[in-house]
């Protein structure tokens, strides 16, 4: 079952180039992993300044593989340093 998951932050002041340097990071590092289908960093529409990542696994498994190394830990930590809000959720498809 296709498996996505889908983070949202709102970087703190000044911290937007950092965020998206880091959020790009954690989007190419899961591109190399077997079982990503494909990863996307997005930008609203709207002026929220909100920096988005979606990414779609082949299955569950496939991106807990990833979410739990020493990298995308670390990588994990600088997106919440640098985001005054932050949402990740997970989604399968119907």
């Amino acid at each position: 079952m296709t498996y996505f998951r889908v983070s949202i932050c709102k970087p703190r002041r000044g911290q937007d180039k950092h965020l998206l340097e880091v959020m790009t990071k954690v989007s190419d590092l899961a591109k190399n992993n077997p079982g990503c289908l494909e990863s996307y960093i997005l930008k609203p529409h709207d002026e929220s300044g909100e920096i988005a990542r979606i990414t779609i696994y082949e299955d569950e498994h496939a991106a807990e593989v990833r979410a739990n190394t020493d990298t995308m830990l670390a990588l994990r930590s600088e997106i919440h340093l640098a985001s005054e809000s932050h949402v990740e959720r997970a989604f399968f498809t119907v």
